[in-house]
């Protein structure tokens, strides 16, 4: 399926029951939407039909896969218990790094650098231009065309886990973290306001630094183990589009 007619059957399929009944209905539409720089798959999920759009980006950087059979058990989670949202998946954005467990894309870059920010600052491991990468060029289209409410990215980090936020999010980033402590066996969730170190054309300052989205970033710790994360991701996913969807109705 291209992507054209990825976004087409989107289209019909609102049509077809967004307004016609609130009752949620599992839809569920997947496509090969682009390829890396190497040829590999970007496959795309996009589940529900009503609701704030939601854009959930896992495998940005291919040396941390804690979020991959995550990300994974999610779509599945949702085809099984759909919510009230419009939610669209990026499987992995990097599967190139990914297969060699790499920081980078196949072209060397941090695709986490690589983004139209304010703050964009050009380097060899961060590329000439913003979005200069096939991937992020990709991304960037995703994100003009699903226009998101929210945005969750999924990383990990040797100090994870926890939620750091950009834009409108900090009240949600509280209750992923609280969600994901929950449901984490080994409750060391938190928030952090502030990563430490500058991220100049990273996701959450092009989105919520720039354009004022609200935008998680999911740090899981480094090597957590996948049960754990699958159940802290769906946790904290479900109470921070739940909460999404009744700031709608306020």
């Amino acid at each position: 399926m291209t992507k054209s007619h990825f976004f087409a059957a989107i289209l019909v399929v609102a049509s077809l029951f967004g307004c016609a009944s609130t009752r949620l209905q599992s839809t569920h539409v997947s496509t090969e939407y682009g390829a890396s720089a190497e040829g590999r798959p970007l496959v795309v999920h996009s589940i529900g039909s009503m609701g704030p759009s939601v854009l959930v980006i896992g495998g940005i950087h291919g040396s941390e896969p804690e979020g991959l059979a995550p990300t994974k058990a999610l779509i599945e989670h949702l085809r099984q218990h759909p919510v009230a949202a419009r939610v669209v998946i990026v499987e992995n954005l990097n599967p190139d790094g990914s297969l060699v467990l790499s920081r980078y894309n196949a072209r060397g870059v941090d695709l986490n650098r690589n983004w139209p920010a304010s703050n964009f600052s050009p380097g060899a491991m961060r590329g000439a231009e913003p979005l200069s990468e096939v991937e992020t060029r990709f991304g960037d289209d995703l994100i003009r065309r699903v226009e998101p409410e929210l945005v969750i990215v999924l990383h990990s980090i040797p100090t994870g886990p926890f939620v750091n936020h950009d834009g409108p999010a900090r009240d949600l980033a509280a209750t992923f973290a609280e969600a994901a402590d929950d449901a984490d066996q080994r409750h060391m969730w938190d928030v952090r306001h502030e990563m430490g170190y500058e991220t100049p054309g990273s996701i959450g300052s092009y989105l919520g630094v720039d354009r004022g989205v609200a935008t998680l970033t999911i740090e899981f710790d480094r090597g957590h183990d996948e049960a754990s994360a699958t159940a802290a991701l769906i946790a904290g996913f479900e109470s921070v589009v739940g909460e999404t969807i009744r700031r709608r109705q306020r």
